[in-house]
């Protein structure tokens, strides 16, 4: 490994997503079906390898409470990229994403990337939002969309930051 790179990365999204659960199956494999709100904002680290090269990834899970609206605009700030989340099982969540993403580029501007991710896909008799409308609001915003199940877990979670850092990581060093 030659160099180390400390890369900020954050979640946004309406509360009750699965933000959370996200991140910390990603980070440290694990899940939880009790829920907590985030007060704030939780921060979760990983250590990867990009490109032979060493890079700490700080997770930024950002509350989703609009008490917290004023405070969110500090967690972004030195981020490069956000995962925009919103659940398969909630009309409201998912009309709220372009907020999420007007809200998160307010603050870090058009050139940072942005993915959208519908999860919950574990509770598939209860979609209420198709992968063809995600697919479309993602394509109607020009970013990446992704559908995944933090209970269920998989490889898919890990792509979708794989992803999100390789094909950004010219950008980011």
């Amino acid at each position: 490994m030659r160099d180390k790179y400390v890369l900020k990365i954050c979640s946004s999204g309406s509360y009750q997503v699965g933000k959370t659960s996200l991140i910390r199956r990603y980070a440290e494999g694990t899940f939880t079906s009790n829920y907590m709100p985030t007060i704030g904002v939780d921060i979760t680290s990983k250590l990867i390898t990009v490109n032979n090269q060493q890079v700490k990834l700080i997770l930024h899970d950002t509350a989703g409470q609009e008490v917290f609206g004023r405070l969110r605009r500090f967690y972004y700030e030195g981020s490069v990229g956000c995962l925009v989340i919103y659940d398969i099982t909630r009309r409201d969540t998912f009309d709220s994403v372009k907020h999420w993403v007007a809200d998160y580029r307010s603050v870090r501007g058009e050139d940072k990337p942005v993915v959208i991710i519908g999860n919950k896909i574990d509770l598939e008799e209860q979609r209420t939002i198709s992968t063809k409308e995600g697919q479309a609001l993602a394509d109607s915003i020009g970013i990446p969309f992704y559908e995944c199940s933090a209970k269920l877990g998989g490889e898919l979670i890990s792509q979708i930051y794989t992803d999100l850092i390789t094909n950004n990581f010219d950008l980011f060093k």
